[in-house]
């Protein structure tokens, strides 16, 4: 009952931290991240990253990243095929190259610096999605090139990712990047098949199905099947719920009901779970023996995003107000840098020296994002 207890304390919290962030006109997201680090290591040690809480979490965001593409429109996505790749491109040149920089002058080794400017490039864009959502941005032009560009970031950052770690630790062939990509064209063609044919005829089932919520039962199956789908080919889950969720959104007919569903299912349990878990493992040992080297890892891990991934959107032919807007959807690095930074340690890529200054760095970029991508929504404002 352990657990249960923590999980009543933890949806308790979140009620409140939502409603003083909502009153100060704030994301609410950006009080459930500080409220993690408050019950974690870092400040009260109450509650702690076990299974339970991970678990929990790990369904938070591939529910969140579901309902992103549940939301998205795939024309829009179509359209803004090439200034997504321009954004993810150059969000991801900048970040490596400025945190590379920071690294040396450290005096980092050059082999950990390079692993380090990995973890830098990777965007999770979880905790843009849901300021988006709460400012109706989602649908728009530039929401709709955050989403497209954090799905090539993902790809890039595993392929970097790949290729580093395995060069790093002298065990890389062609041969594995070659069966990586092989792997990769598979998933994007069952999912163009499931898109096209299947998964419309699949939802067309929930109507003989004679059981309580069917069609979201169906939603939440195919969701999760292909969640494990992108984890089996090396993608990130949160990449596969997101390109299910756009398969879904293809039965129209049962859309509505399904979205407000798994919004109810998300946000009443999961995903508050999964932003408070962020902040759980940041702790400040190393805040004061690290400090100029946290705070340039932070700074120029968000200049890096906000400047390059501007930068691709110029290029596309955005306007600067909308590259402000695109530039700051792409700056949190969430789940995914600390998946890599995990990896990284694990394998010696990433010492303990360092490990907790990235960590915290890659927390403090994610809790100062939400601010930036509002500020910027505020100054762009949705015509509706």
């Amino acid at each position: 009952m352990e657990f249960i207890t923590l999980l009543a304390l933890m949806l308790f919290l979140t009620l409140v931290v939502s409603h003083l962030f909502n009153k100060m006109n704030l994301p609410a997201v950006i009080g459930q991240l500080i409220l993690g680090v408050i019950l974690g290591k870092g400040v009260l040690n109450i509650i702690k990253p076990t299974h339970e809480v991970e678990l929990f979490a790990e369904i938070g965001v591939i529910l969140l990243m579901f309902l992103a593409g549940l939301e998205s429109d795939i024309q829009l996505l179509k359209k803004h095929f090439k200034p997504s790749v321009n954004v993810a491109i150059f969000g991801v040149i900048l970040p490596v190259a400025l945190t590379l920089l920071t690294a040396v002058l450290f005096k980092i080794n050059l082999r950990e610096s390079i692993f380090i400017s990995v973890v830098f490039a990777a965007t999770s864009v979880s905790i843009s999605v849901e300021v988006l959502k709460s400012l109706n941005y989602l649908s728009t032009d530039s929401g709709t090139v955050i989403l497209g560009a954090a799905v090539v970031d993902d790809i890039l950052a595993i392929s970097i990712l790949s290729v580093m770690s395995g060069t790093l630790t002298g065990d890389f062939s062609a041969m594995k990047l070659v069966g990586l990509l092989g792997l990769w064209i598979v998933f994007g063609i069952i999912t163009y098949a499931a898109y096209k044919w299947i998964i419309p005829q699949i939802m067309k089932l929930a109507n003989y199905i004679e059981a309580t919520h069917a069609s979201t039962i169906m939603a939440l199956l195919i969701c999760l099947l292909f969640a494990v789908l992108a984890d089996v080919v090396q993608l990130d889950a949160v990449l596969g719920a997101f390109v299910a969720g756009i398969a879904v959104s293809n039965s129209p007919k049962f859309e509505e009901k399904i979205n407000r569903d798994i919004e109810t299912i998300g946000y009443g349990i999961f995903i508050p779970i999964f932003f408070i878990s962020i902040g759980l493992n940041l702790e400040f040992d190393s805040f004061l023996k690290d400090f100029w080297l946290i705070v340039l890892f932070t700074v120029t891990g968000i200049i890096g995003k906000l400047f390059g991934a501007g930068f691709g959107a110029r290029l596309s032919g955005f306007n600067n107000k909308d590259s402000y807007v695109i530039g700051s959807g792409m700056i949190s690095r969430g789940e995914m840098a600390l998946i890599i930074a995990q990896i990284g340690f694990s394998v010696k890529l990433l010492s303990e020296e360092y490990y907790s200054s990235v960590i915290i760095s890659i927390i403090l970029i994610t809790i100062l994002a939400p601010f930036f991508l509002k500020h910027s929504i505020n100054k762009n404002p949705v015509s509706i």
